[in-house]
């Protein structure tokens, strides 16, 4: 009876256009998006190597002949002196279009020195001009992942392998919360309109939102794959599909680690899935409780935003936290944690909290399912 129930759920999935609409159009924004993004202008090495060593410039004339003369400034001097030589040598390199090792080394070489930089505290240099150590910790990363690896240097970035990290992070977050929470809004419906109809099922409860979750998480996870294959089937058909093996950066345990574009794509899908389950499993459950659509659905976002409206509030509630792993984009690039000063909000965390967060949200359905079951059986025995 169970598969008739799943079968019975599946044929009124398929006919409902509004979940089909929204498909479409998430299914659509992925090629649609690539047209603003390749018209983004985004620097490449060389540009970036040019600008840096320009910078040099106004830092050695700016730089206090006073300080030189102690032991710290002439420390500093000697550090910029090496720095902007490397960073010459880098741009010799990327103009040969030859020994990129050398400049991968001399990148490693460099970074070492900015972060000797900090040690001495950055005296007489002008803050506009000192490189914060997030940015010294992502490109260490991103050039021990080439040094590993061996990759070409200078990849296209509007490639489709660069670009469908870019899209799904996009819509990461809120944006992808109300894609789900509207797919999954006439789950209850029918049994709420039907229940006459659907009251001739001889299944639990539960069996029943296991069939309802499991067929919608896997038509929002249809939608999701199939548009980012038609996005990158787009942007190769524009440029070319690029190297997957290329590095994506990701942050945990309080640094950056560079991972491959594989892997990431990968890891995000992973993360909507589980989002997904958590946001339907939760509409479910305060579905039941207040069965009322737009009650439910405006509880749920305000209960999505809570943790950026005490952000704003200037409270904090450490238990929150873990909702701002919703926004998986933000995590997985550090935003998050340097947002709300948590450093638990990184990748290692991340999985283990939406799995936990899954355990929870179905744990309560079952127990108010389970209570209730109790409480009925309660009152036929009294009332015998």
């Amino acid at each position: 009876m169970f598969w008739k129930y799943l079968l019975f759920e599946t044929k009124l999935l398929l006919h409902n256009r509004k979940n089909w609409l929204l498909g479409i159009a998430l299914i659509l924004f992925f090629p649609l998006y690539y047209s603003q993004y390749s018209q983004i202008s985004i620097k490449d090495i060389l540009k970036q190597k040019n600008e840096e060593a320009h910078h040099f410039h106004t830092v050695f004339n700016a730089f206090p002949e006073e300080l030189r003369e102690t032991p710290e400034g002439e420390a500093t001097y000697n550090n910029l002196t090496q720095q902007s030589s490397l960073i010459n040598m880098q741009r010799f390199y990327l103009w040969k279009k030859d020994d990129y090792d050398k400049y991968v080394e001399d990148g490693l070489k460099l970074n070492e020195l900015r972060l000797e930089l900090h040690e001495l505290g950055n005296k007489g240099i002008h803050p506009n001009y000192v490189i914060p150590k997030d940015v010294i910790q992502k490109e260490m990363a991103i050039l021990r992942y080439y040094k590993v690896h061996k990759l070409p240097l200078v990849p296209n970035p509007y490639v489709a392998s660069n670009y469908l990290p870019v899209a799904l992070g996009i819509i990461s977050g809120l944006l992808f919360c109300l894609f789900v929470l509207i797919i999954g809004s006439s789950m209850l419906l029918n049994d709420q309109q039907h229940r006459s109809v659907v009251g001739g099922f001889p299944i639990s409860f539960m069996q029943k939102v296991s069939s309802k979750v499991a067929i919608h998480l896997l038509q929002v996870l249809l939608f999701l794959g199939l548009g980012v294959l038609i996005g990158g089937y787009y942007a190769a058909h524009k440029t070319e599909w690029g190297n997957f093996i290329t590095p994506v950066l990701i942050y945990q345990d309080m640094d950056f680690i560079a991972i491959s574009t594989m892997r990431y794509l990968t890891y995000m899908f992973i993360a909507f899935a589980l989002i997904a389950l958590f946001l339907l499993l939760l509409f479910v459950l305060i579905n039941v409780m207040t069965e009322n659509l737009y009650a439910t659905i405006l509880t749920m976002i305000v209960i999505l935003l809570l943790p950026d409206l005490m952000s704003v509030a200037d409270v904090k509630f450490n238990w929150l936290y873990p909702l701002k792993f919703i926004d998986i984009n933000s995590v997985l690039n550090g935003d998050a944690a340097t947002e709300f000063g948590n450093e638990k909000l990184d990748f290692k965390h991340s999985f283990r909290w939406l799995i936990g967060l899954n355990l929870i949200a179905g744990a309560i359905l079952y127990g108010r399912n389970k209570l209730l079951y109790i409480r009925k059986r309660e009152v036929a025995f009294k009332t015998n």
